[in-house]
């Protein structure tokens, strides 16, 4: 039966990409290819002979996890060195910040996760509730209702920076790398340079 996928489209478009290319697609953007599509990349994999932990790593993407698997996944980034202060002896997480800055009639509300230890989370936090409180009212009309929440949210998510596990923030960090974080589990110098990137 005929899934409607132009197979040898997708073999040329692969075979296209240089090795760095093709490493990244496979570890970060394999969510949701069909399976004559991971094939196909599997195959590309294997003939230009890299690394086969690549291919777990686009098999992880596709796969359906429990708390507990997804925590193990966590636990890596846990022992690795805080991403901001360099701090190596305590187990990070991660934080949500929101952050408002308004200009009259032109309001931005941004969001960004941070990984890290829990005073730099803790920090992150605070900066962004300061910015907030500081440049976030002065909007006509979002500024003081986007102010409102992010102060709010702010204030919740630090709550959960010292955790003794990994929090629901860590956890949605980990789902979105975990191509990444198979693929170089066991390398602390790259897992640290993903991390580095949030």
């Amino acid at each position: 039966m005929s899934t409607g996928i132009d197979i040898q489209f997708i073999r040329e478009n692969y075979q296209k990409k240089t090795d760095a290319e093709l490493i990244h697609a496979a570890t970060t953007d394999a969510i949701g290819l069909t399976p004559e599509a991971l094939e196909v990349v599997k195959e590309e994999i294997i003939k230009r002979k890299l690394d086969t932990s690549i291919i777990k790593g686009l098999e992880a993407q596709n796969k359906t996890y429990t708390i507990e698997e997804v925590d193990k996944y966590c636990n890596l980034i846990r022992q690795l060195d805080c991403p901001t202060c360099g701090i190596s002896h305590t187990a990070l997480n991660a934080t949500m910040t929101s952050e408002v800055m308004s200009f009259i009639l032109f309001t931005q509300y941004s969001k960004k996760l941070k990984v890290g230890c829990p005073n730099c989370l803790d920090k992150a936090n605070e900066n962004a509730l300061t910015k907030t409180a500081l440049l976030g009212w002065w909007g006509i009309p979002w500024g003081f209702i986007r102010s409102i929440q992010a102060i709010g949210h702010n204030i919740k998510n630090k709550k959960t920076n010292h955790n003794d596990t990994p929090n629901d923030f860590l956890r949605s960090y980990t789902l979105s790398k975990i191509g990444e974080l198979e693929t170089y589990k066991d390398n602390k110098e790259k897992l640290q340079q993903i991390i580095s990137g949030s």
